[in-house]
């Protein structure tokens, strides 16, 4: 099953770094990992099969690994740690059957100090990989694992057996398609073809993929064309029709809809926006270490 392959620091065994994002979307997609969010400053929005969560800044948030979710980001700041199963597997054996949730704003005093004290815990990880004095790596490594032992104790939720089959069993069907779709995003995509190439029947297929990412098949193929739309226009100098053209949008008027849908602008006004911004954001970073979500 390809996913979106999730790399390691080289140092540690997980990936850590400061996201600096000046506002972008990445489409549906999965990982296996288990994936925590701190926002320092802006915002971004986590959308899933049938809810929308929106991070803001001071707010700390979990991405279950292999959940379908898109990302997308205002302008902001936010320390992303990324835990391989691997390493939670070392010491929970049945880790796969683990799910993880934050309640953001929680009632009670004993719940509101321990969020702020995971919160904490990030910060320190920051504070220590970036500055790394001698021997960092042994307090890195302690506060990672405090990390990791808070959220199986105090954030986890242990699925049965069956529950988890069904899930992989749903994630199984779409995958593929999934994957299909984003090599082939370029070329013309019918919903009735797409099914019998993956021996669907067409109502069937459109009923599981909506089910599981929340829209359909189409709305999934535009959401990767204006997420590499997008790319484009911030990274090079041709213009709109040009990229437009190069990312299958031959329908101009529903590619400029689905694109000011999501970033809220047209692609001329997210070009100048970014690139006004640009010089300044960068001057603006703390550390040597960092990278637009969901790169």
């Amino acid at each position: 099953m390809r996913h979106e392959i999730v790399s390691v620091n080289p140092d540690i065994e997980a990936r850590f770094y400061l996201s600096i994002d000046l506002g972008s979307y990445v489409p549906p997609h999965w990982h296996d990992s288990l994936e925590l969010v701190h926002m320092i400053e802006g915002s971004m929005a986590v959308t899933f099969e049938n809810r929308r969560e929106v991070l803001r800044a001071g707010e700390f948030n979990i991405v279950n690994s292999r959940v379908i979710h898109s990302v997308l980001s205002e302008k902001n700041k936010a320390l992303v740690l990324q835990i391989p199963k691997e390493i939670l597997r070392k010491f929970i054996p049945n880790i796969e059957l683990y799910t993880f949730f934050v309640d953001k704003d929680p009632a009670g005093e004993v719940e509101r100090t321990r969020l702020e004290k995971v919160k904490k815990i990030f910060m320190d990880m920051h504070a220590v990989y970036d500055i790394r004095p001698e021997g960092y790596l042994l307090r890195f490594n302690s506060l990672l694992y405090e990390l990791l032992f808070t959220l199986v104790h105090s954030y986890s939720h242990k699925l049965v057996r069956k529950e988890f089959d069904r899930n992989e069993g749903q994630l199984e069907k779409v995958n593929p398609i999934m994957t299909y779709l984003k090599e082939h995003y370029r070329e013309k995509c019918i919903v009735s073809e797409l099914a019998e190439h993956f021996g669907y029947h067409e109502d069937y297929l459109a009923r599981i993929f909506k089910k599981q990412l929340g829209m359909t098949i189409m709305e999934y193929v535009y959401a990767i064309r204006v997420s590499k739309v997008y790319i484009d226009l911030v990274n090079t100098e041709r213009t709109v029709n040009e990229i437009f053209e190069d990312h299958g949008c031959t329908n101009y008027k529903v590619a400029m809809r689905y694109f000011k849908e999501t970033y809220g602008c047209t692609p001329r006004e997210k070009r100048e926006a970014v690139r006004s911004m640009s010089w300044k954001e960068m001057q603006m970073l703390p550390s040597p270490f960092y990278e637009p979500y969901g790169e």
